[in-house]
């Protein structure tokens, strides 16, 4: 990737004199960018271009190549790539379109394209993208009109976009903001070289501090895992505008790059849990990397506000609420020296109101920066400001400038008015370089995002060991036995042998034995104790209940042997052809609250744990929360805590709590056991998990396994 983001040397095929045309912008911005490398236009059209000769074909330029820049029609695009290969070029950037998102002949040739990447070796970028830029270089393979913008502004933002058009104008925003980067790449139909492939680089790049991805569909979940995991390391946030989360947008996508959007609540919980923050709006984008760029990342999530509106802190503090953030109540103390320097009918509380009065005191303003700045509950300050311009405003501009410069904590600026009236205030904080927003909720937004990240990333730090010994209850050697098991037992495990499985994980379930007789099923029944459960055990019969082939709280020896020839009958009568190996007979747990655990292979992340309570929380509520696996034990109980149910296990309403950690154990292995068995299980359904008062653990009362066939 390093060769690709530096080429020395470009060649532009299809090459126009016409520098407003797609072939021929890229000449016009390579030359007044000052690119350094040599450009060799190709089209046998021309003799020469501006000032650079132009060749026949890129099999007559004389010299080496290191990229070629096609921009020609789809149909003659892989005999073009073919003679790219025959010259040595490692590098080709396909602008053409009609391809994948055009049709079946597009699909085609595009698939040939990608065989022909494979065959030669040769990294393809596109089809159907707008190029790349490296600011750090001058190097502008690319025809957006965005780089008519001069001088771009280099910095420390890499950028990868799916989508050309709407990538290179978030840039172009961004940069009238000021906000620099290091690189922008847009992928297109991703041939061949890919988003996160280019994530992987710039993660690693010295002169990238934060990264920004627009996504329409995520290629390799495992390697996306691998690259959040290494920008957390790094402290580099990664920010995402993954589109596609209704049905409408996900086929939007498709039409558009062709992309597989995936589950959009897959999505959601992968970047939850690693740290992505993820972005509703272009505009998001923007206001969190020019915050990123001015401020320290925030350490934890304890927000002050200060304001000289009470209105404008009350929206500030719901936003900082909605977002998670912790809007703490101040110290005795802080609170002491607030009062003694703003009016009786200002609020020393959290949101802190000033009022007006600022104006005629700005010492007393500059004090109580202070006092919130050395408070220990504070992790971050919103200042927001409203209608103070003229000199008083001027005065409060450069008061802000100074507390801004020697703080040691990040602080940004809402400042509510116009910029006609505004603009010599405005002024001063730009030279400043003071990070200011006229919006409360766009500042709180984005400064949110960083302090959540911050927070995140300070508890994955301290836990990210524990990550790699989850559901230690199996030792390596023991894996070839459970496959050995498993390959024993039919596709569908019946629940007894679900059971089993979960068993050597550690994970406990209800004891239980197959009974074949009336006579043995009374011995296990006096084994158990009473009251039990009789089910049929058939890898043929999974709802039970259906069959009729299912009874409940038999107390009594009597009541078993009615319930053992009766679920027997049931079950034949449901399913003549049903292979029945008896009837099971199992403890009945008294006690606890229903929940579901589950297992589901995503195509884009594989393994995915899925998390309920039972009864309508799932099926009619659809109240799940859901993590790729594997994942920590904290990350469990964050699972735990997400879903709306949380206060039945927590105890709300005078109920016991029930055992959370027990809860988040069995998560835990079971996220273990979904990567360790990924190629073996196809699903898993765990219903019910009976989780018992607290301290007294949970009980597995029905497992359903389905192995992967082939």
């Amino acid at each position: 990737m390093e060769a690709f983001f530096n080429p020395r040397s470009i060649a532009i095929i299809g090459a126009s004199k016409d520098f407003t045309s797609i072939s021929g912008k890229p000449i016009k911005y390579l030359l007044s960018h000052g690119y350094e490398g040599k450009i060799f236009p190709v089209n046998p059209k021309y003799k020469e271009i501006g000032s650079l000769q132009c060749y026949p074909s890129v099999l007559d330029i004389p010299e080496p190549v290191d990229m070629a820049l096609v921009a020609i029609n789809y149909k003659r695009v892989l005999p073009v790539l073919e003679q790219c290969h025959e010259k040595g070029i490692k590098f080709a950037i396909i602008f053409s379109s009609g391809f994948a998102e055009a049709g079946e002949e597009g699909k085609r040739l595009q698939e040939e394209i990608t065989a022909l990447a494979r065959r030669t070796g040769m990294r393809v970028l596109g089809p159907n993208c707008q190029g790349l830029v490296n600011l750090q270089k001058n190097i502008t393979a690319c025809f957006s009109a965005s780089l008519e913008n001069k001088p771009l502004v280099p910095g420390r933002t890499g950028f990868v976009t799916q989508s050309g058009a709407l990538g290179y104008s978030i840039f172009n925003m961004a940069q009238e903001m000021g906000v620099g980067f290091s690189f922008i790449v847009s992928t297109g139909n991703e041939v061949d070289i890919h988003s996160l492939e280019l994530l992987e680089y710039m993660v690693e790049h010295p002169d990238t501090d934060l990264l920004v991805a627009y996504l329409e569909g995520i290629k390799d979940g495992k390697l996306f895992r691998k690259v959040a995991g290494r920008a957390l390391e790094l402290g580099k946030p990664i920010v995402s505008l993954k589109v596609g989360r209704s049905e409408v947008g996900q086929k939007a996508a498709s039409s558009h790059t062709a992309s597989l959007t995936g589950s959009d609540k897959v999505v959601d919980a992968f970047f939850k849990q690693n740290g992505i923050i993820r972005v509703d709006d272009i505009q998001d984008i923007t206001d969190i990397a020019g915050l990123f760029s001015k401020i320290p990342t925030p350490i934890g999530k304890g927000l002050g506000i200060v304001t000289t509106s009470g209105g404008a802190g009350i929206l500030a503090a719901d936003t900082a609420v909605e977002l998670g953030l912790e809007v703490p109540e101040l110290t005795e103390e802080t609170r002491m020296k607030i009062s003694k320097v703003i009016p009786d009918y200002g609020s020393a509380m959290n949101p802190v109101d000033v009022t007006a009065q600022v104006i005629n005191d700005p010492e007393g303003f500059m004090n109580v920066l202070d006092a919130m700045l050395d408070s220990p509950d504070i992790d971050a300050l919103v200042i927001v400001v409203t209608m103070i311009y003229g000199a008083a405003g001027e005065r409060l501009a450069r008061d802000i400038v100074d507390v801004y410069k020697r703080a040691q904590k990040p602080i940004a600026l809402c400042w509510t008015a116009g910029d006609r009236l505004m603009e010599n205030c405005f002024a001063i904080l730009r030279k400043g370089e003071v990070p200011y927003f006229k919006s409360p909720v766009r500042c709180v937004k984005a400064l949110g995002a960083l302090m959540r990240y911050g927070a995140f990333r300070r508890s994955w730090l301290e836990s990210k060991d524990a990550l790699a010994q989850v559901g230690a209850a199996v030792e390596a050697e023991a894996a070839p036995a459970v496959r050995e098991f498993l390959t024993a037992c039919d596709s569908r495990l019946t629940e007894h042998q679900g059971k089993e499985l979960l068993s050597r994980y550690g994970i406990p379930v209800t004891a239980e034995k197959v009974a074949a007789s009336e006579e043995q099923a009374v011995a296990i029944a006096s084994e158990i104790g009473y009251p039990v459960a009789v089910k049929v055990d058939s890898p043929d019969i999974l709802h039970k209940t259906e069959a009729g082939a299912l009874k409940l709280f038999i107390k009594n020896e009597e009541e078993l042997k009615a319930a053992f020839h009766e679920v027997l009958t049931n079950a034949r009568s449901y399913n003549p052809g049903a292979r029945i190996n008896g009837a099971l007979i199992q403890e009945m747990v008294q006690g606890g609250t229903e929940v579901i655990v589950g297992i589901n292979n995503d195509p884009q992340f594989g393994p995915v744990v899925i998390f309920g309570l039972g009864g309508i929380f799932v099926e009619i509520l659809k109240d799940v929360s859901m993590r790729v696996a594997p994942f920590s034990y904290e990350e469990a109980l964050a699972m735990i805590r997400e879903i709306r149910g949380y206060g039945v296990l927590a105890g709300a309403r005078g109920q016991s709590r029930k055992d959370i950690a027990a809860l988040a154990d069995v998560l835990v292995k079971v996220s273990r056991m979904a990567v360790e068995l990924e190629d073996e299980i196809r699903e898993l359904d765990i219903n019910p998990l009976l989780v018992l008062p607290e301290g007294q653990g949970v009980k597995v009362a029905d497992a359903l396994v389905i192995r992967k066939e082939g």
